[in-house]
């Protein structure tokens, strides 16, 4: 019985010992996993990525996001930097920096790091404003540490959601015409026409556009306001490029001297393109026409005159359109190789690619899938890269961009 006692005790005391380890181990854990918690002045809405509630904020409201639990080394390393990104309901990804830098139309900032040392409990705080370039939609805000090679990484999401009073009206009445001719839909390489009328006479008027997703564009170019004429009536206008998104726009204007808001709706579509010729053309990567942000994508084309030059074009997942510098093909065979490195700045999603012979008119388009990158983001390349010497081994080694952004008409031949 007395052995019995000195077992059970034994036990005990065992059993005690190993509770009171892994008690330790699990605060030691605890402690050493990095955290991310958002604060917002709009409470909660739901966030499409999780499925779950994620704090709100209006554009042009800042956020507070603390970090915590980042590594702490000794003297004379100290407090670990903390790396901070953001992703966009579109999948782009972009660094706190560059996330500021937003046009709100080509978006194409360079992804330099942005890093913020932690104090000495590991921890950071960052205010961050919300632009009107910032879509509506759910965003997942990342820390990754630094000094521990990214073992302490941690994100949490918010939800950018649509907000601001609409404020008075009065008998401001704001139409959108083409032509002169009232219109609720444009093609893109039009222009449209914006009037309005019961504005104070000579007062100051502000326009924005307001994109399919939520994103703000200020025009006119150049020009803050526009002033009303002696009888409060007012009229500018906006051409609608290739580079801007399809879907369903809102054009706000607003009185500065009498606070009058008007609104009106339309619809910008893409111009009809039709394929054209014998012209074959695939986009592939190694494992087919899907791959991650931050991949090569192959473009093969044949058929194509002997020699002749190829204009090629990418349009995007929201319709948007991105030209690349023209290639040309072989002059033998007529075929042509062309590498495209798309970094984890441009959205996710189906993407079409067009090229053209600028001799034969053949017309001939490709599409392939963009995915999310898990690599690391900070890209030394000011915008993504493009290669035209027919050469797959040789890496792409220049940037693409519109070659001629006056030219409207440069993509191709549309039919009317």
């Amino acid at each position: 019985m007395k052995n019995f006692s000195l077992r059970s005790v034994f036990a005990v005391g065992f059993s005690a010992f190993i509770a009171l380890v892994l008690i330790f181990f699990a605060y030691g854990a605890a402690a050493s996993r990095a955290r991310v918690e958002i604060f917002t002045p709009q409470g909660f809405a739901s966030c499409a990525t999780t499925g779950a509630p994620a704090p709100a904020i209006f554009q042009t409201q800042t956020l507070l996001a603390h970090f915590d639990y980042y590594r702490v080394l000794e003297p004379p390393f100290g407090p670990e930097p903390v790396e901070v990104d953001v992703t966009f309901p579109d999948g782009r990804v972009f660094t706190l920096g560059a996330s500021q830098l937003l046009d709100g139309v080509i978006d194409m900032p360079t992804n330099v790091q942005f890093a913020r040392f932690s104090n000495n409990d590991g921890q950071l705080s960052l205010n961050i404003t919300i632009p009107g370039t910032w879509p509506y939609g759910c965003y997942r805000l990342t820390g990754r540490g630094l000094s521990s090679g990214g073992a302490n990484t941690a994100s949490a999401f918010f939800v950018v959601i649509p907000g601001g009073r609409p404020g008075p009206t009065g008998n401001v009445e704001l139409r959108t015409t083409l032509n002169g001719q009232d219109t609720s839909v444009i093609q893109q390489g039009q222009i449209l026409e914006i009037d309005g009328r019961g504005f104070i006479g000579g007062e100051f008027v502000s326009f924005w556009l307001t994109a399919p997703d939520g994103t703000v564009i200020d025009f006119p170019p150049g020009q803050q306001v526009v002033q009303t004429t002696p009888s409060g009536a007012v009229a500018t206008s906006f051409q609608f490029e290739g580079k801007n998104p399809v879907g369903r726009y809102t054009v706000t204007a607003l009185g500065n001297t009498s606070g009058f808001r008007a609104f009106a709706h339309f619809e910008l579509r893409s111009r009809p393109v039709t394929q054209r010729g014998p012209a074959r053309l695939s986009v592939v990567v190694p494992f087919g026409a899907e791959a991650p942000q931050r991949s090569i994508f192959y473009a093969n084309g044949d058929l194509f005159f002997p020699g002749e030059r190829v204009d090629i074009w990418l349009t995007m997942p929201d319709g948007s359109v991105r030209g690349f510098p023209s290639t040309f093909a072989d002059p033998v065979a007529g075929q042509f190789t062309v590498e495209l490195f798309l970094d984890e700045r441009l959205p996710v999603g189906f993407y079409q690619l067009t090229a053209q012979g600028a001799v034969s008119q053949q017309l001939v388009i490709a599409t392939f899938t963009l995915t999310q990158t898990t690599d690391t983001i900070v890209n030394p390349q000011p915008v993504p890269q493009i290669g035209l010497d027919n050469n797959p081994v040789t890496p792409p080694n220049i940037s693409f961009n519109d070659p001629d952004p006056t030219n409207i008409n440069e993509y191709g031949n549309p039919d009317e």
